[in-house]
């Protein structure tokens, strides 16, 4: 059983082919993130352009990578159990368009940090290592969006929010306990976006309109899976 933690720059958000790649191997022992191996990172060609806004953010343009090995090269040892990363969907459906079958657990710290800092002003990985590790944020920061510098930066993050959530009684104790709370703070609580922007789920599936409203929504084909949850949870709906 294998814990990765990863992170992919990309050609940008549509139909997202990988330019690089990081990884590191961790473990959770006794609710503390140790490092079984350091962060590696390799580039890969996205066999198509890089858009110009991934080339402003990631500073890799398509002539540093036109003789990379194809991302279509990447691989996703079978044995790697869990995928924890800062939106890891998005890196989830990145190593799928490169080919990946395989699919891990995953582990987002995103959905921790938005569950269990719900009024922070940003929830992204740089405003994170701000919030957590000022020093760090002010020395390093300027190194972000390097696939390799994620991976410490989530690292860090990881440690934060874990000893975040057991201070407020959630008890991650080792790698699944960390998946499960991960699927927990997947759920959302409040809608954000629509007619009910930043109302709780709960409160809007109160009143017959919020409840026809969640209803409808439930069975667009597009709604996040975890978001339907909720709304079914709210409304009742088996």
């Amino acid at each position: 059983m294998t814990t990765y933690i990863l992170d992919t720059e990309t050609t940008g958000l549509v139909d997202p082919h990988m330019t690089e790649a990081a990884y590191s191997i961790i473990d959770i022992v006794n609710g503390q993130v140790q490092v079984l191996q350091a962060p590696r990172d390799k580039r890969f060609n996205p066999l198509k352009p890089i858009s110009l806004g991934s080339m402003a953010t990631s500073h890799i343009c398509d002539e540093d990578v036109a003789h990379e090995t194809p991302h279509t090269d990447f691989k996703l040892p079978s044995n790697v159990l869990y995928l924890i990363g800062h939106n890891i969907d998005f890196d989830m459906q990145v190593l799928k368009n490169a080919g990946v079958k395989h699919t891990p657990k995953l582990i987002c710290t995103k959905a921790m940090s938005n569950f269990l800092l719900p009024s922070l002003e940003s929830h992204t990985l740089v405003a994170l290592l701000y919030y957590f590790h000022r020093r760090i944020a002010r020395e390093n920061a300027k190194y972000a969006h390097a696939a390799i510098n994620d991976i410490h930066f989530t690292q860090l993050i990881l440690s934060s929010l874990i000893d975040l959530a057991n201070e407020k009684g959630h008890s991650i104790s080792d790698i699944e306990s960390l998946y499960q709370f991960s699927q927990k703070a997947r759920v959302p609580t409040h809608l954000s976006f629509g007619k009910y922007k930043g109302q709780a789920i709960a409160d809007i599936a109160v009143t017959s309109e919020g409840a026809s409203y969640l209803k409808w929504l439930v069975n667009q084909d597009s709604i996040d899976s975890y978001l339907a949850k909720a709304c079914h949870q709210a409304i009742g709906m088996t």
